[in-house]
């Protein structure tokens, strides 16, 4: 496990969350934090399975021991919240978008209502699943090419979508946004890195610490929020993908390269409780619907009780400086992050060591 990744993983889940239960200003580390995702599971697949060779047999088992990762977690948190939205009166079943929910099938589908359908954070399992099962045939056909060739590659794929993509409406973004074909591409451009990494690793060896480059690339991140902030009319199209690939792929490239001899940037990332986050970021996105049901129906309730205009007035605006709704975010966070640790504690470590066994 290279830790600094696994800090990041925390901070984008984290951004993430607090995107979706409306904490404003973190549209681009949101955006930014699901190409990181697809692209850090290409990367570290392409380092520790390089599949030059390829079989029938290795293949069946190297995509039912992935999706083994997958399902299990997939078919929890989709009872989960059938039996809270039954509980709750609004239980809709509709067989057919339920079928293909239930086999991570519904990323496929260009409708809102399906793609996004019960926990609709699952959409990223179904894309995710889809990366797996073309990652034994790119690492047979796409990985012995040089790099060079794989830049071309990816570079064609990107002028291809930004012509694509310009013009193109909220509802259009949005399907092609959780499509598995176009996150696959975030994926490759991961496997890519692994090249890189392999190259530039021999160059750089032992020589300092990875302080320089990690502020480097965090400077990249930054210089792309505010170009985007700043001309956010002209590259909305481009949003979802394509203007994080450069500086995620720095970030991913850097916590590889110097992986164990992390700067002071990386020393915070693979401190104890970033990597304690980091092993549950899976739990904390896949949870977070379930989270905000939880506030809005055990603990809303409760807290406009206790006098919910005096809690406004203490706890957001005179210690966050938040307006009155932002409170809300510190309540559905806490509850994210303590489902996902008794998920992971109680169901996703006991499934793990079961798959380990078989």
């Amino acid at each position: 496990m290279i830790k600094t990744i696994n800090g990041w993983r925390a901070v984008f889940a984290l951004m993430i969350v607090l995107f979706h239960v409306g904490a404003t200003g973190l549209e681009e580390m949101t955006w930014a934090g699901v190409s990181f995702f697809f692209m850090a599971s290409g990367m570290l697949l392409a380092m520790k399975h390089p599949m030059g060779e390829l079989d029938a047999a290795s293949y069946r088992r190297f995509i039912s021991r992935h999706a083994a990762k997958l399902f299990p977690l997939h078919w929890l948190t989709l009872a989960l919240w059938l039996a809270a939205t039954a509980i709750l009166g609004y239980f809709a079943f509709k067989p057919f978008v339920l079928a293909l929910n239930a086999t991570l099938l519904h990323s496929w589908s260009l409708t809102h209502a399906i793609y996004f359908s019960y926990n609709k954070f699952s959409w990223f399992l179904s894309t995710l699943l889809f990366c797996y099962l073309c990652y034994p045939l790119l690492a047979r056909w796409f990985m012995p090419l040089r790099l060079r060739y794989k830049v071309i590659i990816i570079a064609l794929i990107a002028i291809l979508d930004f012509t694509l993509l310009a013009g193109t409406d909220d509802y259009s973004r949005t399907a092609l946004y959780v499509f598995p074909p176009v996150r696959l591409i975030d994926f490759v451009i991961g496997m890519t890195l692994a090249h890189g990494w392999k190259l530039l690793g021999q160059r750089i060896g032992n020589s300092n610490n990875g302080t320089d480059a990690e502020l480097l690339a965090i400077a990249l991140l930054s210089a792309m929020i505010f170009t985007y902030q700043a001309n956010s009319k002209t590259l909305l199209p481009w949003s979802d993908a394509i203007l994080w690939w450069l500086p995620v792929a720095a970030i991913l490239l850097v916590s590889a390269l110097y992986d164990k001899r992390e700067g002071f940037i990386g020393k915070i990332l693979a401190s104890k409780p970033l990597q304690w986050l980091g092993n549950i970021s899976f739990e904390i996105f896949m949870l977070q619907g379930l989270a905000a049901l939880a506030y809005n129906y055990l603990l809303a309730p409760i807290v406009a009780h206790i006098g919910l205009d005096y809690a406004y007035s203490i706890v957001s605006r005179d210690l966050f400086g938040a307006s009155a709704p932002g409170l809300i975010v510190w309540f559905i966070l806490p509850i994210d992050i303590l489902l996902a640790w008794c998920v992971n504690r109680l169901f996703t470590r006991p499934v793990t060591r079961l798959i380990n066994r078989i």
